[in-house]
């Protein structure tokens, strides 16, 4: 009888680790952001749009909106790894990314950044489907960015000058905005799944982006009708082997 219940129990944790196994686990960041590839979220830099003049300066009149896709697109999609100027240490195991290796908040004349929209975008890959992704995301911008994934928002921006982002009359940038997210659901196959980092430059000086994001799908859940087989199976292993030992009067132990 022993025999039996072990050998029955022994598909049970095989299913259960095979299960396990089929967990998409997805790390993102900016830590290969120097670079043109989307290589673990190496952020490619897009392009650039007009900010209209009331949405400029320390504390704009209104709150920002930016087009999703930059108006004018940059010849080159490099994006430069940078700790220059002003801005607090990165996110661990990242670097700030800007559009060129001369930005930062210490910037000076033609060095800093023009008031504009600034583009960033990294591909990944997923299993997706139908199975929802639960995690975070951390963000770091200046002066405030709005972050899409696959064309919809999950970090808005910030408003300038209110609030603990990275906004104009506060450069030290020492707060992360961390944003829970659950029940994503994402586009299955390579490279089919868009995040886009739209950092917002609103008081002339260095725009900057930093950021990490971890996303894990449940594991997929066995449909009814398997875990009928699968129960007939293993009443049916047990059957045929408790009446072989009861024939043989053999009793194993394993």
């Amino acid at each position: 009888m022993r025999t039996t219940l072990k050998v029955a129990i022994l598909p049970v944790v095989f299913l259960a680790l095979a299960s396990a196994a089929y967990a998409d686990n997805i790390t993102l960041n900016s830590g290969n952001g120097s670079n043109g590839s989307h290589s673990n979220g190496a952020l490619e830099y897009l392009g650039t749009s007009t900010m209209p003049l009331n949405e400029q300066g320390p504390n704009p009149t209104v709150a920002l909106s930016a087009p999703i896709n930059p108006t004018a697109p940059s010849s080159s999609k490099t994006s430069f790894d940078t700790s220059a100027g002003g801005w607090t240490a990165a996110i661990v195991g990242t670097s700030w990314v800007t559009n060129t290796s001369l930005s930062g908040y210490s910037c000076s004349g033609s060095q800093c950044d023009a008031n504009a929209f600034y583009y960033y975008e990294t591909t990944f890959s997923a299993t997706g489907g139908s199975t929802p992704y639960d995690g975070s995301i951390s963000v770091m911008a200046d002066d405030t960015a709005e972050v899409l994934l696959n064309g919809v928002v999950i970090v808005p921006f910030g408003v300038i000058g209110a609030d603990n982002h990275c906004s104009a009359g506060q450069p030290a940038c020492t707060v992360v905005d961390t944003i829970s997210l659950n029940g994503i659901l994402l586009n299955a196959g390579t490279n089919t799944n868009t995040l886009e980092i739209i950092d917002a430059q609103t008081d002339l000086s260095g725009a900057g982006v930093d950021f990490s994001a971890d996303l894990t799908s449940a594991p997929p859940v066995p449909e009814p009708s398997s875990l009928l087989l699968l129960g007939t199976g293993l009443l049916g292993l047990a059957f045929g082997l408790f009446r072989k030992n009861k024939a043989s009067g053999l009793v194993l132990n394993l």
